[in-house]
């Protein structure tokens, strides 16, 4: 359980697993339920992938208006 709290290729895994199943194995509303979970697991783990380690911009860089900072 820690792993899927703290990475999200096994996310990115589910999401192609049910993608899978959902596109070969399932048909009609089910496959289309299913498919729509993978895809949605998917999103979750690119959400996760690009806000991990998102420190954003130093405070020191900023100028107040009006001055060059120089």
């Amino acid at each position: 359980m820690r792993m899927l709290k703290s990475s999200a290729w096994p996310w990115f895994l589910l999401g192609v697993v049910l993608g899978v199943i959902g596109l070969v194995v399932l048909d009609g509303a089910a496959g289309a339920i299913v498919l729509a979970g993978g895809l949605l697991a998917i999103f979750g783990a690119g959400v996760r992938v690009i806000t991990r380690n998102d420190s954003g911009p130093p405070d020191d860089r900023r100028v107040p208006a009006g001055r060059s900072g120089v």
